[in-house]
């Protein structure tokens, strides 16, 4: 018997080992899936802010060191400037002449990074420096920052300027030297060189790939910048270029004292209104992103503002390298997650196939059985379709005998009442005649009545064996609608089978 095929939902058109390699899969790679969208959404920033973090760190260590390195050498001088032979000297006493050369030559070895010191009287006109002048064209302290000192108990720092012959950069540190009785008998200034600064601003690309800072001083100008030259035969393009114009007294400033090397190489801007913009505002965020000038990418950077000199330590970073940590990581989870789902598949295709090879196995049996029953159900069919047939056609033999035979047993009965007849009449036939006939229809007659008690009995017989036989064909036609039942039961199982193993016949 043919199964009619029913419309299968998706889910159960896959095979078992195709369904039991995808819940291992995904009972692998599930947890896989939320560690990843928990980097994405909460390791990710953490990573990132970590990063900003540590270039806050960064920038942080480096203004300290600068500004530690700053009051170090503002000490030097100050300490120097109480010399009494230095004092004695600018006052006047030309005898304290050599006392005082020594002295400055003690303060400019406390630091293999002094260019020189220079002693100015009080209206800022050199008079004795160690161990030379620099070469800087007329040196005497510049006007404003006379003015200043004139009116400042503490010691001032220039801003930067350019040796021409060591391409150096430098600033000069100036502060109030007075009498023994407190009178203002000059100035001394002590010149120091940026090479620590620069130093520390170039090793900056070694902390992350495409990292990098700078110094902005007051006046926005780039006054340190991280040399890609690795030779240090050329300096970066941006450095001694302004973020932002300069106001016009700062340029006339920078043309007077020839401040960031204008002589040798005019300073003109190289904007980025971004850090022009952070120099103005005093609540600019510590940590911002923008695309710098000489740049093509987004990066982030971190400022930190000095306290000695009003500059700015700027530490950049792609952005890129800061997210490369987290981008990393999603990656490897990515392949981890590949790797695994590749590996989970093959698992359960394996485990699968040795799951459903004994179900399949017995599907096949089954389906064996259920052709061979569904066989012997046809033959028992067609059997007792037959059976029944033979049946019906003793039964009607039968009534057909049992007609015929209470006939006879009619007709003898008949033939009896005749004779006895003729025996009462028989005065009135030829005797002998009679007699003999009627010796014969007695014969006939009682012959006719034996067969006709042997013919009951054999019909007797017949009606019992129809009898078993109806018996016998019910039985069968039960037994094969039993059997046909049991096929279709079966077939209804072997149906299901396969639908758990993947089937859709």
């Amino acid at each position: 018997m043919v199964l009619s095929k029913r419309l299968l939902p998706p889910y159960r058109r896959l095979t078992l080992t195709a369904r039991f390699s995808g819940l291992l899969v995904l009972a692998v790679v599930l947890p896989l899936i939320i560690t990843v969208v928990a980097s994405e959404f909460s390791l990710r920033p953490t990573l990132i802010a970590q990063a900003s973090d540590q270039m806050g760190t960064d920038a942080s260590s480096h203004a300290q060191a600068i500004d530690a390195l700053l009051i170090a050498r503002l000490q030097d001088l100050q300490y120097i400037s109480q010399y009494k032979a230095i004092k004695r000297f600018l006052a006047g006493d030309a005898t304290y002449r050599d006392q005082a050369l020594n002295e400055m030559a003690v303060g400019n070895h406390l630091d293999p990074h002094y260019g020189n010191w220079t002693l100015f009287d009080a209206t800022g006109n050199l008079v004795l420096s160690y161990p030379g002048a620099l070469d800087r064209g007329q040196d005497k302290i510049p006007l404003p920052m006379l003015a200043r000192l004139q009116n400042h108990s503490n010691s001032l720092i220039s801003d930067v300027h350019l040796d021409t012959r060591t391409q150096m950069a430098y600033v000069d540190m100036y502060t109030l030297i007075t009498s023994e009785q407190n009178n203002l008998v000059g100035f001394g200034r002590a010149t120091f060189l940026l090479n620590d600064i620069w130093t520390a601003v170039n090793n900056e690309n070694s902390a992350a790939p495409g990292s990098y800072a700078m110094i902005l001083d007051g006046n926005g100008v780039r006054i340190a910048y991280t040399n890609p030259d690795k030779t240090l035969t050329t300096f970066p393009a941006p450095l001694f270029k302004p973020v932002g114009n300069l106001l016009p007294v700062v340029q006339q400033q920078v043309k007077d004292e020839n401040l960031y090397g204008n002589s040798l190489n005019a300073v003109r801007p190289l904007g980025d209104p971004s850090l022009a913009n952070m120099q103005q505002d005093p609540n600019w965020p510590a940590a911002f992103n923008f695309t710098p000038a000489t740049k093509t990418e987004d990066y982030q950077a971190y400022q930190v503002k000095t306290h000695v000199v009003p500059w700015t330590y700027i530490v950049l970073r792609p952005t890129s390298t800061i997210t490369s940590a987290a981008d990393r990581q999603n990656l490897y989870l990515y392949l981890i997650a590949a790797v695994v789902m590749v590996i989970a598949a093959l698992v359960g295709m394996l485990v699968g196939r040795t799951i459903t090879r004994p179900i399949l196995s017995s599907v096949n049996s089954l389906v064996s059985s259920s052709e061979m029953l569904n066989t012997l159900a046809s033959r028992e069919q067609v059997t007792a379709t037959e059976q029944k047939w033979i049946v019906e056609s003793s039964q009607t033999a039968l009534q057909s005998v049992q007609y015929y035979t209470e006939a006879t047993s009619v007709a003898a009965r008949k033939l009896d009442e005749i004779g006895e007849d003729l025996r009462r009449n028989w005065n009135r036939n030829d005797p002998r005649l009679a007699a003999q006939r009627l010796n014969e229809i007695l014969s006939a007659a009682h012959y006719i009545e034996k067969v006709s008690e042997h013919q009951d009995k054999s019909n007797q017989s017949l009606g019992t064996a129809i009898r078993i036989a109806t018996q016998v064909t019910d039985q069968l036609i039960a037994g094969a609608t039993s059997a046909s039942e049991a096929s279709i039961q079966l077939q209804e199982v072997i149906r299901q089978l396969r639908q758990v193993v993947g089937g859709n016949k």
